[in-house]
């Protein structure tokens, strides 16, 4: 309807009861306002919501003429709004449930990769190198998993290389004629190869105390003691009558810092004793040479003094010279023969001969020096015609040799019993005496250059100390060997046993 602006005269009026008018909403509009309400009415016993609205009608001074007032039913209004709630509802959850579907596939395309990746880490991890991911896009999923299979066969390849050096280092170390032992600095056995664990009596390394360890070695080995001398140095040690040269030295970690000390154990029993030996030999060289030359100088000395003159003194002062220059003579030749030998620069004529008529030949020679001393000597042949293949001269040296210290430590009167047989393929010649005898500790030295059971008693009767030595390489050289059996003031049985040749092996 259109008010008028007494209010109480309606201009116009459509299709509206005018008690349903309100009133106030028209006072508000009477005064400028434009106002409004949504009252809840009845329409034939069905309430709805009536949205009421008053306009005021100005004029062009601004004056109120009237009032538009409008009236609406809003049940169509809230029905479409209903229906498009509704219809929101549904494109909502429609929408809602695209998105968690979409998202499950989209989160499981992206966990999907990283769980494969978690999955097969956990494997290199224990070890397996052999699994690879597969790569599904050229994304940043797919970039990293070429990158974790790259880094899967450096990481091979580095393991690889690390357990093939492991495998060599722990090779040499096992095989190695020395001791090896690596501690850390508390003390604990990291490492012991076989040999290391041998010397030291390593049952457990697990439960050794390092410095008791070290103790034993040397009691002022400590790792204080170490750690002052910057864990390098060395040391010789005994351990079980054996000789140990100890060098130890630290080892650094992953940071360039001392980690722990590695100990190298050589054994140089062998190389003490053949040092022991070359000191005593140049010794006795030194000794075996100053004595005739000191005999040789007093006695020229004594000539040149006066002594010429008396033609007795005169000729035995120079057979002792001539004696002691022969001595020495000799002397200088065994020792040349013996280095020869020793360096396997000797030269052999090796021929085919019977050794029975070379020793028959030889005892002939050494007839006057036992008949000298009333010696007895006995002798048995061969039954057997048998060959050998040997240097004359130098099995002429053994016997010679052997015979000769028979009769020279055999007592005036004495007895020597030399024979001779085939025993298993070979010619076994035995030399037994009655003699004064060698004790059984120094039977095995008696073959070293220079070595005297009694040194004193020894130098009465002459020799230059290497004649033992000279028959055993002589022996050695073709295949031979000497034997000695002894009991002191009981005897010396030596017996000579050389490989003797089959006659139809000569024939071929």
């Amino acid at each position: 309807p259109i008010i008028g602006s007494t209010v109480s005269s309606v201009v116009s009026l459509s299709a509206y009861e005018t008690r349903r008018i309100n009133n106030l909403l028209i006072l508000e509009a009477m005064r400028g306002e434009v106002v409004e309400a949504i009252p809840i009415e009845n329409f034939d016993g069905t309430e709805s919501k009536v949205k009421h609205m008053a306009y005021p009608v100005k004029n062009e001074n601004g004056n109120i003429e009237g009032i538009i007032y409008l009236t609406y039913r809003l049940d169509s209004v809230y029905e479409t709004m209903d229906n498009a709630t509704k219809m929101l509802t549904r494109a909502t959850l429609l929408a809602l449930a695209i998105t968690i579907v979409l998202g499950f596939f989209l989160a499981k395309s992206i966990t999907g990769p990283i769980k494969e990746l978690t999955m097969k880490a956990k494997e290199m991890s224990k070890g397996n190198f052999e699994e690879v991911v597969e790569v599904k896009s050229n994304d940043e999923l797919g970039q990293l998993a070429m990158m974790f299979n790259y880094l899967t066969m450096e990481l091979k390849k580095n393991i690889s290389q690390v357990y093939q050096e492991k495998s060599k280092m722990e090779t040499t170390f096992n095989y190695m004629a020395d001791g090896v032992i690596t501690f850390d600095l508390d003390g604990n056995i990291i490492y012991a190869n076989p040999v290391a664990k041998k010397i030291m009596d390593i049952q457990d390394e697990k439960n050794i105390d390092g410095d008791q360890l070290l103790s034993e070695i040397d009691y002022q080995l400590s790792f204080g003691f170490l750690k002052e001398s910057n864990y390098t140095n060395n040391v010789i040690v005994n351990i079980n009558d054996y000789i140990y040269k100890i060098n130890y030295a630290p080892f650094k970690n992953e940071i360039e810092e001392v980690g722990g000390v590695i100990f190298v154990i050589q054994d140089i029993t062998e190389q003490q004793k053949l040092e022991n030996m070359r000191k005593e030999f140049v010794a006795n060289v030194s000794h075996e040479l100053k004595t005739p030359i000191t005999t040789i100088k007093s006695y020229t000395e004594t000539l040149l003094e006066g002594a010429l003159d008396n033609q007795e003194t005169a000729k035995y002062f120079l057979n002792v010279i001539n004696n002691e220059s022969d001595r020495m003579s000799r002397l200088v030749s065994d020792l040349l023969r013996l280095s020869r030998m020793e360096y396997n620069q000797a030269d052999w004529n090796k021929i085919y001969l019977n050794p029975c008529e070379l020793l028959t030949e030889t005892l002939e020679k050494l007839k006057l020096r036992w008949e000298t001393k009333r010696q007895k000597l006995e002798y048995e042949g061969c039954k057997d015609d048998i060959t050998v293949l040997f240097d004359k001269d130098g099995l002429e040296q053994i016997y010679q040799n052997i015979i000769g210290n028979a009769i020279k430590y055999t007592p005036e009167e004495g007895k020597i019993d030399v024979s001779c047989d085939l025993v298993d393929n070979c010619f076994v010649i035995k030399i037994k005496d009655n003699g004064i005898g060698i004790p059984e500790e120094y039977q095995e030295r008696i073959f070293e250059r220079f070595y005297r059971i009694d040194k004193a008693r020894s130098r009465d009767f002459g020799g230059t100390g290497l004649g033992l030595a000279i028959v055993k390489h002589i022996a050695e050289a073709h295949d031979s060997k000497i034997e000695v059996d002894s009991t002191p003031n009981d005897g010396t049985e030596f017996r000579i046993v050389i490989p003797a040749i089959i006659r139809g092996e000569l024939d071929v």
